[in-house]
């Protein structure tokens, strides 16, 4: 695949070699910033032979590999995952969804390979990869924003990532959104003709670069790059993450020889947080003075008993909008909650005379979450909020019975959702984005007191990422309904219908 028939990586501080590729091999050059020295290391996976596929003629290697399965064996050995390749691709499982979409085609060999210091690899009989579980390792991706391939950059959370390349390929999440891998690659592309008439198609050769960064804190922490590569942007594919903690770069578009990056242990953010806001009445119930209030006349004459008891009925406090903080180095998340603090009839003068009128002063607090530590929320000024970015929010409730039409006929809109507690909450699911929040909840003893259970699915493929409980108190399905998706990718879930505690999720990204 690669020019020259050498191979020279430079490592600050340490060197490690890699056998020359299958094919033809380039200069290539990894650096390293000095947070990643000490656990950070690539090696190479060179698979023993070719995948092959059946055909009408015979057993021959495919044209391509469109995707990668991964599996491992439930209690077996940690360090040791099955291989298989998919020519054609998975299609994201979709057979699992609908019977009559037909199963994806597998390779006729599978290897097995023991990420050891050895790097062990061993064919495997058919019957051991069928005893292994698939795992899930396809990363997740986030688009340039751009014009074309040559402009724009990646934007996450709150950060910006630029190429090194002059086009770019795709940014790759690792499955928990702990770590960013971006492609980009250089070369000229062909004259265009009848078949690339725009764009003159891809460049038949270029160089190929590869970095990888914290994608909380933005540091860069690895990076690769290949010289006079044959058909540079078909490597931006086939990419597979095991455990957020290695990271397998193709090196050929048969998917037969890997970079493998071993990035720094990784250790979950904690999720949910249960968040107590400050109280809103202090400890002899006197209302703390709201940021900001506003009063609210309404005349009563006109209308009927039932619409003045409409108007003057109590009504549960809200979250309104949600902003996002910068500031001293640190994130937060701003909450704005309003709600009636005052509420009664009253006499009013006006020119034309006086008359009843409904009187109500809605009071509005603002709160703000360390996103670093959301456990320890403040009360936060009106200053604070205006200095905040408004974030995109809302309430995406689904009833995961959804269905949507394929040629095959129509097929469920979600994979297989499993509840955690007795009863399925109303909705049984938040969409958050690629996310799925399935909700369920067990009473324990009364009917307004119990646990609500919140199990976080991958939308796609739908594996489960991660559970969470939380005690709640009040009509459980009206706190569900309150459930909130924020731009970001967290969710907020009312654990009492005053708003003074929360569930909250800090999802993969």
């Amino acid at each position: 695949m690669f020019k020259n028939h050498y191979l020279r990586i430079v490592i600050v501080e340490f060197i490690i070699l890699i056998a020359s590729l299958s094919c033809k091999s380039a200069a290539q050059t990894t650096r390293l910033n000095d947070a990643a020295r000490r656990s950070l290391k690539i090696s190479k996976l060179q698979f023993p032979q070719q995948w092959l596929e059946q055909t009408r003629i015979g057993l021959r290697p495919p044209d391509g590999i469109e995707d990668i399965e991964v599996r491992q064996v439930p209690g077996g050995k940690p360090t040791e995952f099955f291989f298989g390749a998919l020519p054609n691709g998975a299609f994201d499982y979709a057979h699992e969804l609908n019977p009559n979409i037909p199963l994806p085609q597998y390779s006729e060999n599978f290897f097995a390979v023991d990420f050891t210091d050895a790097m062990r690899v061993r064919p495997v009989p058919h019957d051991e990869w069928s005893s292994g579980s698939r795992l899930y390792t396809q990363p997740r991706l986030v688009v340039p924003l751009g014009g074309d391939l040559t402009s724009g950059e990646i934007r996450y959370r709150g950060k910006t990532f630029s190429k090194v390349g002059k086009y770019w390929g795709m940014g790759w999440l690792s499955p928990h959104g702990k770590w960013l891998a971006i492609f980009s690659y250089t070369g000229e592309k062909p004259t265009p003709d009848l078949m690339h008439f725009i764009t003159g198609g891809s460049p038949r050769t270029g160089d190929i670069f590869w970095q990888i960064y914290d994608a909380e804190s933005g540091e860069k922490v690895f990076e690769w790059e290949a010289r006079d590569v044959d058909n540079p942007a078909s490597l931006g594919s086939r990419v597979v993450w095991l455990e957020e903690r290695r990271l397998l770069l193709p090196l050929d578009v048969y998917a037969q020889s890997f970079n493998v990056v071993t990035l720094p242990e990784f250790v979950p953010k904690t999720n949910p947080v249960n968040v107590q806001l400050p109280a809103r009445t202090d400890r002899n119930g006197v209302r703390v003075a709201p940021a900001q209030s506003h009063e609210v006349w309404g005349p009563l004459a006109p209308l009927t008993k039932g619409q003045i008891a409409e108007m003057t009925a109590p009504r549960p406090p809200e979250v309104f909008e949600l902003r996002s903080l910068d500031q001293a180095g640190s994130r937060e998340l701003l909450i704005g909650i309003q709600e009636w603090t005052q509420s009664e009839r009253r006499f009013r003068n006006q020119r034309d005379g006086g008359g009843e009128y409904s009187y109500r002063v809605l009071g509005t607090y603002y709160f703000a979450l360390s996103l670093d530590n959301p456990a320890q929320p403040r009360f936060a000024s009106k200053e604070e909020w205006e200095r905040g970015k408004v974030l995109r929010s809302g309430h995406f409730g689904v009833s995961l019975d959804e269905t949507v039409p394929t040629t095959w006929g129509d097929r469920p809109a979600y994979h297989p959702v499993e509840k955690s507690g007795a009863t399925w909450a109303n909705p049984k699911a938040l969409r958050a984005d690629q996310w799925i929040a399935a909700l369920s909840y067990t009473k324990q003893g009364s009917a307004s007191r119990g646990e609500i259970f919140v199990d976080i699915y991958e939308g796609r493929v739908g594996v489960k990422m991660s559970s969470g409980r939380a005690a709640y108190e009040g009509p459980i399905d009206e706190l569900v309904k309150q459930g909130l998706w924020i731009e970001g990718d967290y969710v907020l879930i009312p654990l009492n219908p005053s708003l003074e505690s929360f569930m909250f999720w800090t999802l993969p990204g």
